[in-house]
């Protein structure tokens, strides 16, 4: 088990990528804690509503993200071989699909958040502060749009430091908004909504600053980016098709989950906001090592080096159990504390407390399944197998799972929760299996 710190080349390598991408992400993540804990102070109700206001939000971005992950692939690939050309090309195409997804529902959150809400939430009061979340957020879905694509391009030619420091300042920019529209003004969700919109323009505007006036390699000519003909797009199809399938359907699973939840009632919701927004927080350094995992094996196998990849995939893995288990314990022990900030009643403060605690345990598995399936195995193009295995665990395990314990045997809310993760434990069982028999281990470039 030692020897793999004996390549320090690889930890190196692997610290240099993934710190400055766990930070950016614990930042996006505690942009988001932060939403839910200033709103918390007003109560249950909207906690609730923007939780679940959110969900398309949640939805748009899986789908750019598994539109970006997809482009990442072949971008990490052209990039392993100096290729920066394509690298521009790619981005353009990841530019045109995400910003399209963007427009989509950013028009369905502007003229359509009363039939969103209805989906997921029984209670007039909360639909109708979710209602005016969703109107005054959904311009700034286009802006994360391009944010997005910059940042994957951005990575993947190994600048990760700067998505990290653009989206600090964002964060630093939303806590402004949220303390001067919701505590002072009294501007309730709408106060949320419009603090992160601002904070989301003002990231836009400062990474596009900082990448023309550092001469970034990503930068070039519009007319280089969009440069496109069908030789060039058809590879894309057969490789980044089925992550943006797979994304997109094990995203509309997990978001029905709300919808069974709802079952539960508002109180019940609002405790499994608090336990998700949480354990977002904390899942971020196994997301991290993951993600830089994708960026070291997609350059390896961009280069031609198969056996350094398949090295550095058993690598990933093991600190990836080791960097899980140490948050799990983190989050165990901070749990009580945590639930301890949100002004809500005994139950929901009981429940999320439950909830943060299955998080815990369950944060390995989750860890386990985003390194084999996001960083590995669609590093090498097995996109179609994960596009099964997630697809499937979701609606035929997950899902199922959601709505037999809330909707069908009534049980608490954190009971439901535990039983949902048993899709992981499939789901992180047959990867590993996928991944040790390195039938992923491809060059499509």
């Amino acid at each position: 088990m030692f020897k793999f710190f004996d390549d320090k080349r690889f930890i190196k390598n692997l610290a240099f990528l993934a710190i400055p991408i766990i930070l950016n992400e614990l930042l996006n993540s505690a942009v988001n804690m932060l939403d839910t804990f200033m709103i918390g102070t007003l109560g249950e109700g909207p906690v609730a509503a923007v939780g679940l206001g959110n969900q398309i939000f949640f939805l748009f971005t899986i789908i750019s993200f598994g539109i970006n992950s997809g482009t990442a692939i072949f971008m990490g690939q052209f990039a392993g071989k100096n290729d920066m050309q394509s690298v521009h090309k790619t981005i353009g195409l990841s530019m045109l699909l995400t910003v399209g997804a963007a427009v989509v529902f950013a028009c369905a959150a502007l003229f359509m958040p009363d039939k969103i809400m209805h989906i997921y939430s029984k209670d007039k009061a909360v639909i109708a502060l979710g209602c005016d979340y969703l109107r005054t957020i959904a311009v700034s879905y286009v802006f994360t749009a391009v944010i997005m694509v910059f940042n994957s391009a951005l990575k993947v030619t190994g600048n990760t430091m700067q998505p990290m420091f653009t989206t600090f300042i964002s964060f630093l920019i939303n806590f402004a908004g949220n303390y001067i529209f919701i505590i002072r003004l009294g501007m309730s969700v709408r106060g949320a909504a419009l603090s992160t919109l601002i904070a989301r323009s003002c990231e836009l505007l400062l990474q596009l600053v900082l990448m023309l006036t550092r001469t970034s390699p990503v930068i070039t000519s519009p007319k280089n980016y969009f440069a496109l003909s069908r030789e060039f797009c058809k590879p894309f199809i057969g490789v980044s098709l089925p992550v943006v399938i797979n994304e997109a359907v094990w995203a509309f699973g997990t978001s029905a989950y709300n919808i069974a939840y709802k079952f539960s009632g508002t109180v019940a919701q609002a405790a499994l906001q608090i336990a998700t927004t949480v354990q977002s927080l904390f899942l971020v350094a196994g997301l991290g090592v993951g993600s830089a995992c994708a960026i070291i094996i997609s350059n390896a196998l961009g280069s031609g080096d198969k056996a350094k990849a398949l090295d550095n995939s058993k690598k990933c893995i093991f600190f990836g159990v080791v960097v899980s288990v140490v948050m799990g314990c983190m989050l165990a022990v901070a749990s009580p504390f945590i639930v301890g900030l949100f002004n809500v009643d005994t139950y929901a403060a009981d429940s999320a407390y439950k909830m943060l605690i299955i998080i815990s345990v369950g944060i390995i598995l989750k860890t386990l399944t985003y390194i084999t399936i996001c960083g590995i195995l669609r590093s090498g193009g097995d996109t179609k197998f994960c596009l099964v295995l997630e697809s499937g665990s979701v609606w035929l395990i997950g899902l199922p799972m959601a709505f037999l314990g809330s909707a069908g045997l009534h049980l608490p809310i954190y009971v439901t929760f535990a039983m949902v993760y048993i899709e992981e434990l499939v789901k992180a069982v047959i990867a590993l299996k996928r991944v040790s028999a390195n039938k992923w281990l491809r060059t499509l470039v």
